[in-house]
């Protein structure tokens, strides 16, 4: 089993120090065997939040998965957007723009879903796009094949669509034969599902975790969170994750697990499993 905590939407520059600090905590306790982040590590993209940034991963488990959201990017000044790019986020948080963790059980591997355009939604090139379908095809399917971007490649109906990273469809009709789990943020509200709903593709369905706002004040109706993800195998050779939403309780001051589900792999694709379902013919 691999132990995968997922946080997202840091938003240095815009956070509450008192959650960063019960989130050190909480980590430092679940002492996951991978730590991953999805994007929006700051707010306005300036020296003094990344410098944050920066130190607060410092303190957190090892070894991380990283990638990029549009607030890692200046978001409100087009001038600096387009002058600057990502200039910040390499020099203080990581140059690796795909990076990836493999072991004998997972690989798991980043994604750059943050560009120039659009300034606030998400795009896989093209280019991206036929590096990981090739990148993830060299992997054996018995290992749990995970992708990390910022912007989701799929929310729960009936979601705005609008908020799907660009040309979703083409990207998960190639990414589905050879990824098992999609793990985004980007809308500050936590959820799990299968692309079978949305895209119903025959065989083939990926589980997606987003990850709500893990530290920031920039709350959309939902208490901070963060995701834990527990892999391994139902029965032999069965395929299956655990996700975990540890959610902030302002009375207890703590992070504590509210919410479980439970996804695994048949030959139709991801699907979530209820435990209702034993014995069920």
């Amino acid at each position: 089993m691999r132990v995968i905590a997922h946080i997202s939407d840091l938003h240095f520059g815009y956070n509450d120090p008192l959650l960063a600090n019960a989130l050190t905590e909480a980590l430092a306790q679940i002492n996951p065997d991978v730590l991953v982040v999805s994007g929006d590590l700051v707010e306005h993209a300036t020296d003094a939040e990344f410098q944050h940034a920066r130190a607060f991963l410092d303190s957190l488990p090892g070894p991380q998965i990283i990638v990029p959201g549009n607030h890692d990017l200046p978001f409100y000044n087009l001038w600096r957007r387009f002058t600057e790019g990502l200039a910040k986020y390499r020099r203080f948080i990581t140059d690796d723009l795909q990076p990836a963790f493999v072991d004998s059980e997972v690989v798991i591997i980043g994604a750059d879903s943050a560009h120039l355009y659009p300034v606030k939604g998400g795009k896989i090139t093209d280019s991206q796009l036929d590096e990981l379908v090739a990148l993830f095809s060299t992997f054996p399917s018995e290992l749990i094949r995970v992708l990390v971007t910022h912007h989701p490649f799929d929310l729960p109906e009936p979601w705005n669509p609008h908020l799907l990273i660009g040309h979703s469809r083409r990207a998960v009709t190639r990414l589905a034969p050879v990824v098992d789990i999609l793990l985004a943020g980007h809308v500050h509200l936590s959820s799990t599902g299968t692309t079978s709903t949305r895209y119903k593709l025959e065989g083939h369905a990926m589980a997606f975790v987003q990850a709500g706002t893990a530290i920031s004040d920039r709350n959309k109706g939902e208490t901070n969170s963060f995701n834990v993800i527990r892999t391994g195998s139902a029965e032999p050779r069965q395929k299956q994750v655990i996700v975990d939403r540890y959610s902030w309780t302002k009375d207890e001051r703590e992070f504590k697990c509210k919410d479980s589900k439970q996804y695994r792999l048949s030959d139709q694709g991801w699907a979530e499993f209820r435990v209702s379902q034993v014995g069920v013919s």
